[in-house]
């Protein structure tokens, strides 16, 4: 009999923003935008989400778009990497709505991908695409403040996802373990939840690979 393994990140994967581990104003300012398209297009058409590696800045809008029956269009911006490649994907999608006449949100993750020269032509597309967009567009990085980014970020509502904390990653950690009913000594939750430094999911990385 085979096994088939599958990270816990996956499979704890946070079903709605209620799950996710901190940053609740984040994500209240998130929802409240997206829900002003109701409204007609906003004065930033796109919303330019920032922060370190696993706080949750994707699974936030992943949740979103299901709470507020959204189809999400999902791409990493370093797959796409040259102004002609940009422009067939997320050029498009930011035009129409939905195939099933829904609502839209474009998203394009990892923007720190895009390094160098030869980039260069993907940061200005993805620019001119915010322009005009006409559903949401929504930019995840590390760090927004790079000098690449610097016009982009004039046409982007910015959200800042910080850290949590050791005692918010260590209830995350304890909710996974009811689940998974490994009752491991409190001191070892303790201790990952301290060394993850915010890092949601390199906690449960880690806790995994103890297990």
């Amino acid at each position: 009999m085979q096994f088939l393994y599958t990270a816990w990140p996956v499979k704890h994967k946070p079903a709605s923003t209620a799950e996710i581990v901190g940053n609740t104003l984040a994500i209240k300012a998130l929802r409240e935008w997206l829900q002003s398209w109701d409204k007609g297009v906003p004065k930033k058409r796109a919303a330019f989400l920032h922060g370190p590696p696993g706080v949750g800045k994707t699974v936030t809008v992943e949740s979103l778009a299901r709470e507020l029956h959204m189809e999400l269009v999902e791409k990493n911006a370093s797959d796409y990497r040259t102004e002609d490649a940009i422009n067939r994907f997320a050029g498009l999608a930011s035009q129409y709505g939905s195939l099933f006449g829904g609502k839209r949100i474009v998203l394009l993750d990892e923007l720190d991908g895009l390094t160098g020269n030869a980039d260069k032509g993907g940061v200005k597309a993805i620019t001119n695409i915010v322009k005009t967009a006409r559903c949401p567009i929504v930019l995840i990085a590390n760090n927004a403040y790079d000098p690449r980014f610097r016009t982009l970020r004039s046409y982007c509502l910015l959200i800042e996802f910080r850290k949590p904390s050791a005692s918010t990653v260590l209830k995350n950690l304890q909710r996974i373990n009811e689940r998974e009913g490994i009752q491991p000594d409190e001191n070892v939750l303790q201790f990952l939840a301290q060394r993850a430094e915010g890092d949601v999911r390199s906690a449960v990385n880690d806790f995994q690979a103890l297990a």
